[in-house]
């Protein structure tokens, strides 16, 4: 098996050490960098003797042409590639004090070696070596369902009113702990995704455990070496926020490549994105109810606030001056109301508080940007509090 290399100037000691040590052992591997670090690229080469190559800033760049040798030795051989660099820390939000490597400054060099045909990755930093194997990124899947149609069924109550065998032979995309239903629904969703980071962070295991197993899974990139799953496809997530900036709000936008997809206060907004690059269209949202009975929610170190669906109205001025999201939740056996589709969902749990009233205008600019380029981006979901997108009867789509 052919093993890449890939390194940069500003950790050229984890590159001198691993290199040294993987020559001693009879390796001899293609070194790869980044055009800002050809000199060090060149220099590295020339004393190791090893074979080098510029990695272009995206899989379909012109530059890209330069690796066809790569690509033949790869295609016959197979390859891993060694990411020999230094990890930015990152931060989980709702795990006190713990902090996970994290490679999302070199995704874009990750996702060239994908195109090459590489799944197999190492990220070393030091004496720690993190593992992963990434079977799909969104590259892989794009115009995958083009002209089809495709279901984002949300978690909502209304579930309980819709005739879920129908979707069984259909395009679906599920989210979150949407698991709990397929025993009874008789099936799994083909797709599924995450981008919330409480759930994440709080409800690995049980993610791990419940989500099926064939399903191909978006989530954030940042926690590849945490969520462990199989069918992972890795995605660069941007929340709406940019913590401590003068700009509060960074939303709406639409991602239509697969470099960056936009996280708009709802997941169901990340998998439109990737439902439209994947060429689905119409794309059709079931269980969205837009609507949560939450009759109060708690902030930290503040007590309880009794307001209903309180993260709204707080202004962006104020989510701003706050470090990270999530300084207030709510207990989901505190709601009045149904507030997903089986009680099991939030029996014992908690949740950042919805963002209805910002969600609203995030499914307006899907539904603008669908207008722009012919894709139908419309809500099937009964008795959905939702707004910005056209209704359609969801039995009608089957006569």
């Amino acid at each position: 098996m052919l093993k890449l290399a890939y390194v940069t100037a500003a950790d050229a000691e984890i590159a001198d050490t691993w290199l040294q040590r993987n020559l001693s052992e009879g390796g001899k591997p293609v070194l790869l960098a980044e055009a800002a670090d050809l000199g060090f690229l060149e220099a590295l080469a020339q004393r190791f003797g090893l074979q080098h190559f510029v990695l272009p800033g995206a899989p379909h760049w012109p530059e890209a042409l330069s690796l066809r040798p790569l690509l033949a030795r790869i295609n016959d051989r197979g390859a891993e590639a060694a990411f020999l660099c230094a990890p930015v820390p990152f931060g989980m939000v709702f795990r006190s004090n713990e902090i996970v490597p994290s490679w999302v400054e070199h995704f874009g060099a990750v996702r060239v070696l994908h195109e090459l045909g590489v799944r197999n990755f190492e990220f070393v930093a030091g004496d720690a070596t993190h593992r992963a194997q990434i079977p799909y990124l969104v590259d892989n899947l794009i115009d995958r369902h083009k002209g089809q149609r495709a279901f984002i069924v949300g978690n909502g109550p209304s579930l309980r009113q819709t005739d879920m065998s129908l979707l069984k032979d259909e395009i679906t995309f599920g989210s979150n702990r949407c698991f709990l239903g397929y025993e009874d629904w008789g099936y799994a969703f083909k797709y599924w995704g995450i981008s919330d980071r409480l759930q994440i962070e709080m409800y690995q295991e049980e993610y791990e455990q419940g989500i099926d197993r064939d399903s191909i899974k978006f989530f954030p990139f940042e926690y590849l070496n945490f969520l462990r799953v199989t069918n992972a496809c890795p995605i660069p997530v941007v929340s709406d926020l940019r913590f401590g900036s003068p700009t509060s709000l960074r939303f709406p936008y639409f991602a239509e490549t697969p470099s960056t997809v936009f996280n708009a206060f709802t997941v169901t907004i990340t998998l439109i994105q990737i439902a439209a690059m994947m060429g689905c269209n119409p794309i059709v949202l079931v269980g969205v109810d837009h609507s949560y009975p939450i009759a109060r929610a708690k902030r930290r170190g503040q007590g309880e606030a009794a307001a209903i669906n309180l993260t709204p109205l707080v202004p962006p001025e104020d989510l701003v001056r706050q470090s990270k999201l999530g300084w207030d939740f709510w207990e989901g056996n505190a709601a009045t109301g149904a507030t997903h589709f089986t009680n099991a969902y939030s029996s014992n749990k908690v949740f950042v508080p919805p963002r209805t009233a910002w969600a609203e205008t995030a499914f307006e600019y899907c539904r603008l940007w669908g207008e722009r380029y012919g894709v139908q981006i419309v809500n099937a979901t009964i008795g959905t509090h939702l707004t910005s997108l056209r209704r359609v009867d969801f039995n009608s789509l089957w006569r």
